[in-house]
């Protein structure tokens, strides 16, 4: 008797059925994966605002937050601290500043404030210091998108939302004036 070579259509169909199983769990896997670091980076995110807010209660000084995109490659956009120290808001090194991932968008949902938040005076020239750069420091107010006060409170009221390009996740960052901390809330679009 001779045996037919090869292989039946039901052990094909086995093997073809393994492989989408596989697919599908590794798929599964990827996106969760992706999830996790997003969840991952709205944490940090909560911690790095969380230190600014201990910082202000603890220095009794008022820490704000400035949004300074990359001028060349319009991508690294990166949240950096400032302090108002003699009228001024300055930035400070630290907490390092927040880099945010290629893919994150941040997104600030405040109230808007009829008159600013702390006036700010011009800086004075101590020094040689060539005038060209006074004057483009002059200029160049730093202005922050929220402030966390001594007092245990935010200004302007509102939410700063992070979300990301290829996930419906979005992040809100809100201010509980009653436990004076940041609470995350996660939503999908």
């Amino acid at each position: 008797m001779r045996r037919a070579q090869g292989f039946t259509l039901i052990e094909l169909l086995i093997v073809v059925a393994i492989i989408v199983i596989l697919s599908a769990i590794s798929g599964l896997a990827i996106n969760q994966a992706f999830d996790r670091r997003y969840s991952a980076e709205a944490d940090k995110l909560l911690i790095w605002l969380q230190q600014l807010s201990e910082r202000s209660s603890l220095e009794s000084a008022a820490y704000g937050i400035v949004t300074n995109t990359d001028n060349e490659s319009r991508e690294a956009t990166e949240l950096v601290a400032v302090v108002y120290f003699k009228n001024r808001w300055i930035a400070v090194t630290s907490p390092q500043p927040f880099v945010l991932g290629a893919e994150s968008v941040i997104g600030w949902d405040m109230e808007v404030l009829e008159e600013e938040l702390l006036p700010q005076s011009r800086p004075q020239a101590m020094g040689v210091i060539d005038r060209d750069k006074v004057k483009s420091i002059e200029n160049e107010f730093l202005l922050p998108e929220m402030a966390f006060l001594p007092d245990g409170y935010v200004e302007p009221q509102g939410a700063i939302q992070l979300s990301f390009d290829s996930s419906t996740l979005i992040y809100s960052f809100v201010w509980d004036d009653e436990t004076s901390r940041m609470i995350l809330e996660a939503n999908v679009l």
